[in-house]
């Protein structure tokens, strides 16, 4: 008997391996007595809506469905079972190849939940707060199309940090280290950590390192300088700034949670071979 009453299914509707699958998924958890309601990805408010009544969300496409699956999901605590349909796919758990022979382990409630650390994001202007938001992997300062760079002074609890002159600064989670912060030279982090790392992309005249604080720190980005500069949430949510704005990133008191089938050490042997590092073993 299976421990799900209604399980949701993301889909792409303009890439027909996606829409395929989802409709061989729902008639094949119909046919186990399971109620199925299916989404557009593209439409998260409406996921939103339905996000309180779903036991499980399988997605059917790349990372980027699955971040915004998981960001209109994790308050009410939905796991999500990503099936990758994308080119790397560090966050999603199976291939499609996969999933009718992991579909019986899934039914039978054989696997584990992984909760991660996921941000809030706050924009502020003076006293005026522009934008609140939850991110999965990063909050991102970084300069427009005309400002060649931006100057932002960075704090974690009101300490001075670092204020370089860049093309950018990531603050991310440890989900998002294997995201933008990885191309930009940072740290990649186990997902078991709680912590948030701070990157600048592309320096002037600066040092590149990344800074890793606690995930109980309050990191505080204040642009100095840059014309037509933008904050982006997880590379999907947009903002435009003026010098003087603050981008304020906390915990968030939710979670984002991954079905896992695999076993304790999925992490590793992920980046191994999404990143094609050589093992000499």
């Amino acid at each position: 008997m299976t421990a799900f009453g209604r399980v949701g299914i993301l889909f792409q509707a303009d890439r027909p391996e996606s829409s395929g699958l989802a409709s061989w998924l729902s008639l094949t958890l119909g046919a186990q007595g399971i109620a199925v309601w299916q989404g557009v990805a593209q439409d998260e408010a409406a996921l939103r809506g339905q996000a309180g009544s779903l036991d499980l969300l399988i997605t059917l496409g790349g990372d980027g469905t699955i971040v915004r699956a998981v960001r209109a999901t994790a308050r009410a605590c939905v796991p999500v079972l990503g099936v990758n349909l994308g080119r790397l796919g560090f966050l999603a758990e199976i291939e499609p190849e996969q999933l009718a022979e992991s579909l019986p382990r899934l039914l039978a409630g054989d696997y584990n939940v992984e909760n991660r650390l996921m941000l809030h994001v706050e924009v502020v202007r003076g006293r005026k707060q522009l934008l609140v938001a939850e991110a999965v992997n990063d909050v991102v300062l970084t300069r427009g199309r005309v400002s060649r760079t931006v100057r932002v002074s960075v704090e974690a609890d009101g300490r001075h940090i670092m204020t370089p002159t860049a093309d950018g600064v990531i603050v991310s989670t440890p989900t998002g280290s294997t995201a933008y912060g990885l191309s930009a030279g940072g740290p990649i982090i186990s997902p078991e950590l709680d912590c948030l790392s701070i990157t600048p992309v592309a320096p002037h005249l600066g040092h590149s390192h990344s800074f890793v604080v606690p995930g109980s720190c309050r990191v505080t980005l204040a642009l100095i300088r840059g014309e037509e500069a933008i904050v982006t949430v997880d590379g999907q949510l947009d903002l435009s700034l003026a010098p003087g704005d603050r981008v304020l990133a906390t915990a968030s008191e939710h979670r984002a949670s991954f079905v896992r089938l695999g076993g304790d050490g999925y992490f590793y042997d992920t980046v191994l071979r999404k990143l094609s590092w050589p093992d000499p073993v």
